[in-house]
């Protein structure tokens, strides 16, 4: 069953979290805000801990059907420890920020070949302009080349949006001005702990904005951002290598899955959690605070962590995953946020309505 709240207001989705931010206690906030570092730790090791069983699960018996057990049990891990690696963009995971970024650095983005400052430089300006023209993210969230059948189902394979997606959290994404540029030294962003968001944001632009003009030095900053991710794919493919299991193992068990069951199932929450059957895109900008509440197994492939209370994630960026679940039981009532039930329902709703 869909519970869904639609709010018919137009009110400017900035000015509508803002509201909603202010009606919670200080004291309530700050026990939302708290951080448990051993909770990342044991996170962080269960979810390899999965990973490399399922890696000698093949090896003991490598038989077609454990592949495909593997397959699964390895993608869930890696989309579970993306979904961590997001609370690091937040300062969320840690309460060291340079452990904190660690690992993140280390133990996620190296190896599923992304790099931390990329991707928060993206994140914070999906946050600070969601539901607005300036939002990065924006092409994932609206029907834009999506408001027709086959171009919605091209969605959903992550083909129509793999390049941009890639392109847009690394350098060579403002170099191509894939992203709209930000003012000049634009004003720093804070979370709800008070900690800065967007000092890596601003310094770039401050420090090395006129250099990305430039393809010799989007190179140079793509490098440097990326040498956990030479490192750790070394070291994977070297295991690989050294075990008895055949060196395709790599593709099918590790590269592949980064595409199937990462990025293509989190485009598509992407989409879920801003949509809004409305065309023109902007008539709905005011409703893009969505909340989902999946069953278990829509939750271990859409939203693993808590993702899909993803309203309380944009209203308190800063909470780590394991309290969102306290700040929905705040705002579940309020007209302001659209309560669904299920991922897939609501995706075969889309269809069914297009063209909008």
């Amino acid at each position: 069953m869909t519970a869904t709240t639609e709010n018919n207001n137009n009110n400017n989705i900035l000015t509508i979290q803002q509201a909603i931010r202010q009606s919670v206690s200080p004291a309530k906030l700050q026990q939302w805000l708290k951080i448990n570092p051993y909770r990342a730790y044991w996170e962080l090791t269960i979810n390899w801990q999965g990973i490399i069983v399922a890696f000698l699960a093949v090896f003991w018996i490598p038989r077609f059907w454990m592949y495909a057990i593997a397959f699964l049990v390895i993608g869930t891990c890696q989309y579970k420890l993306f979904i961590l690696a997001h609370d690091a963009i937040h300062n969320a995971l840690h309460p060291n920020k340079k452990v904190n970024d660690f690992l993140a650095r280390w133990l996620v983005y190296g190896p599923m070949f992304m790099a931390l400052e990329d991707a928060r430089r993206n994140h914070l300006k999906h946050h600070q302009f969601m539901g607005t023209a300036e939002d990065p993210d924006r092409y994932l969230h609206t029907f834009y080349q999506k408001n027709a059948p086959f171009q919605f189902l091209l969605f959903c394979s992550g083909l129509a949006t793999f390049g941009k997606t890639v392109l847009k959290v690394t350098p060579f994404g403002k170099l191509l001005k894939l992203e709209k540029p930000l003012p000049p030294n634009p004003p720093l962003l804070r979370d709800e702990g008070g900690n800065v968001l967007n000092s890596s944001l601003g310094s770039s632009q401050r420090g090395r904005g006129q250099n990305l003009t430039s393809v010799q030095h989007a190179l140079t900053d793509y490098f440097q951002q990326r040498f956990p991710v030479f490192i750790a794919q070394l070291l994977i493919l070297s295991l690989i290598w050294i075990s008895p299991l055949p060196l395709w193992s790599y593709l099918v068990l590790w590269i592949a899955l980064i595409y199937f069951l990462v990025f293509v199932p989190d485009e598509i929450r992407a989409f879920c959690d801003h949509a809004v059957l409305e065309f023109p895109d902007d008539r709905g900008d005011a409703r893009r605070l969505v909340t989902f509440r999946p069953n278990f197994i829509e939750a271990i492939f859409f939203s693993p962590h808590h993702m899909n209370y993803h309203a309380e994630h944009h209203l308190w960026s800063a909470i780590p995953h394991y309290n969102l679940p306290k700040a929905h039981e705040f705002v579940k009532g309020r007209g302001e946020v659209t309560i669904r039930g299920s991922y897939l329902a609501f995706l075969g709703k889309v269809l069914r309505s297009l063209p909008l």
